[in-house]
C-alpha cells in the first residue's frame, strides 16, 4: 500500500508547448498505512494582487501540492513511484449526447526531479471511458462506472520539457501541449492524462509526478451502494464513481480513492492538475462538458470582434476564474467572479482591444474543477 507523504506546493502562470505532428490495495476491513497529515503552505501560491489569480485557485489559500508514494526516494502518488504506477487520467461526462465537441490539447503541471541526460518522455492522452467493468478483490459485489480505455489522441513530452523548475519548486511551471489533429468528434464521456512507461529504481534520476488539489478537496460524491440495505457492506451493491484513475504495473486502472483507502476513513480524494483543451463547433446546440461541479457549453460568438460570451453551469456555489492566454503563453486577461451560486451563468468578455488570432481561455472553480477551451477574435 502506498505510504504518502505531501511533500510540495506550487503555481505560476502558464507557458505553451506545440506539437508536431495492481490491483485495489485496501478496503474498509484490511487496515493499511494512512496519508500523513502534514501541509505545508507556500506564499506563491496565493492571490497576490486584485488583477492576477493563479491557476490553481483550488483551496482557500490557492494551493496545490505533490505527494510522495513510500519513502522519501521512491517517487510520487500521481507518477513515477516503487510500484511502477505508469498512467494518470480525469474523468470529462457530457449532460447529453452531444457531436460537436472535440479534444485538440492538455494542460498539465508537474513537479520533481529530472538528470541533465534525461530520457524519459510522458504521453499526453485523451481516452473514451469503457463500459460499467466489475472488480471482487473483497466484496461480492464491486463495479466501477466506467475507466480509461480506447486511446483517442496523444502527444509525447520529454520530461525536461514539462515546466519542472529544478531550483525551486514554486516555480514550477503549467503548460499546455497540442495534438498534431484534434480528436474526433466527442460523444460521451473520456478521460485526460498521460502515460509514463520505466522500470522502478532504474529512472536515472527522472523522479517526476503531477500536481494536484490537497486530500479531501474533491467534492464530487466518491461511491454509492445500491440494492438492499443489509448489515455489511458486503451484501450491496458497491458502485465506484471514478473521476481520476491510475494505471498500474500490471497495465489495469483503478481508482484512485479505493486504491489509497484507509481503516473506515476516506482515501486520497483530490483532483489532478490536469485537463483538456476543448472546441465547441456549435456552440448554440451544444450540451456541455462537465468535470464534477462545473460544466462548460463554450464561448459565442466564436469567432468574436468586439465582444464574446463564456457560458458555463454549477452544480455548487463557488468562486470561478477565468484566464485567457495568447498562443505564446503570455497572460491577456484575468476574470474573477466569487460566489456564484448553483445554475447557469454568462460572463462577458470584451475583445475589441485584443489583437486577431486564437486564444485560450481556462477556467479554474475554488473547488478545483478545470477546463480550457479556444476562441478567435477577428477584425
Amino acid at each position: 500500500m502506498k505510504k504518502l507523504l505531501l511533500v510540495a506546493i506550487a503555481t505560476t502562470s502558464f507557458t505553451y508547448c506545440f506539437a508536431q505532428s495492481a490491483s485495489i490495495k485496501a478496503s474498509t476491513k484490511i487496515p493499511v498505512n494512512k496519508i500523513n497529515s502534514e501541509t505545508h503552505t507556500n506564499g506563491a501560491c496565493a492571490r497576490t494582487t486584485a488583477a492576477y489569480d493563479t491557476l490553481s485557485n483550488i483551496t482557500s489559500i490557492d494551493s496545490v501540492t505533490l505527494y510522495k508514494a513510500g519513502s522519501d526516494t521512491s517517487g510520487y502518488v500521481t507518477g513515477t513511484d516503487i510500484y511502477g504506477d505508469m498512467g494518470f487520467a480525469e474523468r470529462y461526462d457530457f449532460n447529453d449526447s452531444d457531436s460537436t465537441l472535440q479534444v485538440i490539447g492538455i494542460v498539465a503541471m508537474f513537479g520533481g526531479t529530472y538528470s541533465d541526460s534525461a530520457v524519459d518522455s510522458v504521453i499526453f492522452r485523451v481516452w473514451d471511458m469503457g463500459s460499467q467493468g466489475t472488480f471482487d478483490p473483497f466484496y461480492s459485489s464491486y463495479y466501477y462506472n466506467g475507466l480509461p480505455n480506447i486511446v483517442l489522441d496523444s502527444i509525447t513530452v520529454p520530461v525536461n520539457q514539462l515546466g519542472i523548475n529544478l531550483g525551486n519548486a514554486s516555480l514550477d511551471t503549467p503548460k499546455a501541449w497540442f495534438f498534431s489533429t484534434p480528436t474526433n468528434y466527442l460523444d460521451s464521456s473520456f478521460y485526460a492524462g498521460y502515460n509514463i512507461y520505466y522500470s522502478p529504481g532504474s529512472l536515472n534520476g527522472d523522479t517526476i509526478g503531477l500536481y494536484c488539489t490537497l486530500e479531501g478537496e474533491r467534492e464530487s460524491p466518491l461511491y454509492s451502494i445500491v440494492g438492499t440495505a443489509y448489515s455489511t457492506i458486503d451484501s450491496d451493491t458497491l458502485i465506484i464513481n471514478v473521476q481520476n484513475a491510475t494505471q498500474n504495473a500490471g497495465g489495469n486502472w483503478i481508482d484512485n480513492y479505493f486504491d489509497n483507502i484507509y481503516f473506515d476513513s476516506v482515501g486520497f480524494a483530490n483532483d489532478l492538475y490536469i485537463f483538456p483543451i476543448v472546441v465547441f463547433q456549435k456552440v448554440s446546440s451544444v450540451k456541455g462538458v462537465t468535470k464534477n461541479n462545473f460544466t462548460l457549453y463554450g464561448n459565442y460568438p466564436n469567432p468574436a470582434v468586439a465582444a464574446t460570451n463564456i457560458h458555463f453551469s454549477l452544480a455548487a456555489e463557488t468562486d470561478v476564474t477565468v484566464q485567457i492566454e495568447d498562443l505564446n503563453g503570455h497572460l491577456v486577461n484575468t476574470i474573477k467572479q466569487n460566489n456564484l451560486c448553483t445554475g447557469e451563468h454568462t460572463i462577458p468578455v470584451e475583445t475589441s482591444g485584443m489583437a486577431a488570432g486564437d486564444y485560450l481561455y481556462i477556467i479554474r472553480t475554488s473547488g478545483g474543477d478545470g477546463i480550457a477551451s479556444k476562441m478567435s477574435i477577428i477584425k
